[in-house]
């Protein structure tokens, strides 16, 4: 009985305090408009050559920076969504999402969340005060998925940023694109490989055999819904360690190249190299190999010459 009486004690507060619980995903508020957002006080990225390399982010804030200025002008120039990859801060350093991060998918939510908020609120020049919140998504409240949101003045110029949605994270995705209308609507860090592995290629067979592959934890399935529903690649910034050494890949919009950096013996970013496809590991390895980089073992024990 005493279970009872908490149980609509919760449910009360709950009503109370518009509280939703991890799994409901709260209405969008409608944009009152069904005219494209405006963008005229969007700020542009400094022009430059979409050939030439970019400065790659040497911290959070370069980072912030840069992907809030191609996010604003993929924007400005009619690209409502976006995703959008990025590496993750810890220590004053930027991590990639891989094995440093013992906590799991938890602590990179901890980290990347407060990131995310930040970048919505730089990329709301039409509102310099937008009121920020964020929804959790994930049931089990151990997957790491949220939605943040920045409401502001005006409806027609909100943004809504997934971070780390997951391929269970879709319906909610299809949801706030369906009610977003013409504004922004941002994927940030997906949790899933840009590259294919066994199941990913089991999974875009069609009928049974596609089904199984996803089931299996194959991802090509969200990555094809993901761009049917209209998201472009804007901003990607991903690390790697090819043949000892720190590579970055980025992608950069409005250049439709990869990028290709790798980090020297002084600690310094170096372009070694761009093509227009996301650059595998292989690719990096041609690359340094170009470059007369070798490995850093080599280097490290006085056999090949110093990175400079």
């Amino acid at each position: 009985e005493m279970r009872k009486i908490l149980c609509l004690l919760l449910f009360s507060l709950s009503d109370a305090f518009n509280i939703l619980p991890p799994s409901s995903l709260a209405p969008v508020r409608p944009s009152c408009s069904s005219r494209p957002c405006s963008r005229s006080r969007l700020r542009m990225c400094a022009a430059s050559s979409q050939d030439e390399a970019p400065a790659v982010p040497r911290n959070e804030e370069e980072m912030l920076k840069t992907a809030s200025e191609a996010i604003t002008r993929a924007f400005s120039e009619g690209k409502t969504r976006q995703k959008v990859r990025l590496l993750v801060p810890r220590d004053g350093m930027l991590l990639p999402t891989d094995e440093n991060w013992p906590g799991g998918i938890m602590q990179l939510f901890f980290a990347l969340s407060p990131v995310v908020r930040a970048l919505v609120r730089r990329c709301s020049t039409n509102d310099l005060a937008p009121k920020l919140q964020e929804q959790r998504l994930d049931e089990s409240g151990v997957d790491g998925i949220s939605l943040w949101t920045a409401e502001c003045s005006s409806a027609k110029d909100d943004i809504f940023a997934f971070c780390q949605p997951s391929t269970e994270s879709m319906e909610d995705i299809r949801k706030v694109v369906k009610s977003a209308g013409p504004r922004l609507v941002l994927a940030v860090n997906p949790q899933w490989r840009e590259t294919m592995d066994g199941y990913d290629l089991l999974g875009k067979q069609a009928g049974l055999l596609g089904k199984i592959g996803n089931f299996l934890g194959g991802t090509s399935g969200a990555r094809k819904e993901l761009a049917e529903l209209g998201f472009e690649d804007t901003f990607l910034l991903q690390q790697f360690v090819v043949r000892g050494n720190d590579c970055q890949i980025m992608k950069c919009y409005p250049s439709t190249s990869w990028f290709v950096f790798s980090r020297n013996d002084e600690g310094k970013e170096v372009f070694v190299g761009k093509q227009d496809q996301r650059p595998s590991y292989q690719d990096i390895e041609r690359m340094l190999e170009e470059k007369g980089v070798a490995a850093k073992w080599a280097r490290d024990a006085g056999l090949s010459k110093k990175f400079d």
